[in-house]
Parts: structure tokens; C-alpha cells; sequence
């Protein structure tokens, strides 16, 4: 093992200024960077506060998710999904979505993607509208 990680006990630090704007509350976050030895791409443990998430993007090169941590919640095509810890999500090159913890628990995830590989310039849909207050209990 030429790297070694963890996201026990680590609550990261604060959304650093180039990724604040991929979320709805940006203070209620915290990033760990993550050891990645996969050429071309990075790991972070992204640690939402409970009602934090991100806004809808998509990754030209898609992006896998570990929830580690809390009830989650993934949205995409097919609709929201409440995900729980040990699920895995991948979403595939230039899929919409957004993801983060239910307005009610805290949540963390583990991201494998390409570095900076993120557009915000997507359509918000429902994004407001399926995020309700009981989602996940």
C-alpha cells in the first residue's frame, strides 16, 4: 500500500473557493482530500451538515460516490434516490444530478473523479421541489 486514508474521526476542512459554488450552503460542508493513486483522478470525503447539498452539474467524465457516513440523497434522471451508508453511485460521463445529505441527517461520501471536472451550467429542473422536509426519514 503506497497511500493510505481515512474518514473515520476526520470531519475536513472548508470548502475551498473554487468548489463553493457547487453547493447550496457551502459552510454547512466540509472536504478532506483523499490519497488517489488512480492516474487522472482524485478523492475527496465531502462531509455535508444535515439540508446541505450540491446544486445540479454534471462531470464530463462522471463521477462514483461512497456514501460512508448518514442518510444521503442522489438525484438524477431517474428521480431522487435516498441512499445510506456502504451504497455506491456512479454516474456516468455528462450525467445530471446532484447529490448531499436529507434536510434531517448528516451525510458523507467518498468521490473518485477527474480534478475540476464539473459544469454548473445545467438546468436546476425540480431541484427545489423534490427536496421536502420528510425526505429520507
Amino acid at each position: 500500500m503506497d497511500e493510505f486514508g481515512t474518514t473515520a474521526g476526520a470531519s475536513g476542512g472548508p470548502v475551498p473557493d473554487q468548489l463553493r459554488s457547487l453547493f447550496n450552503h457551502p459552510d454547512d460542508v466540509r472536504v478532506q482530500e483523499l490519497p488517489c493513486a488512480l492516474p487522472g483522478f482524485g478523492s475527496l470525503a465531502v462531509h455535508f451538515g444535515a439540508g446541505a447539498r450540491t446544486v445540479p452539474h454534471q462531470h464530463h467524465n462522471g463521477q462514483h460516490l461512497v456514501f460512508v457516513e448518514g442518510v444521503g440523497v442522489v438525484a438524477d434522471e431517474g428521480g431522487v434516490h435516498v441512499v445510506r451508508v456502504g451504497d455506491v453511485v456512479s454516474n456516468p460521463p455528462g450525467a445530471w444530478h446532484w447529490h448531499g445529505a436529507t434536510p434531517g441527517a448528516a451525510a458523507t461520501h467518498v468521490t473518485f473523479e477527474a480534478p475540476g471536472d464539473f459544469d454548473l451550467d445545467v438546468e436546476r429542473r425540480d431541484w427545489d421541489d423534490t427536496y421536502g422536509p420528510d425526505l429520507g426519514t
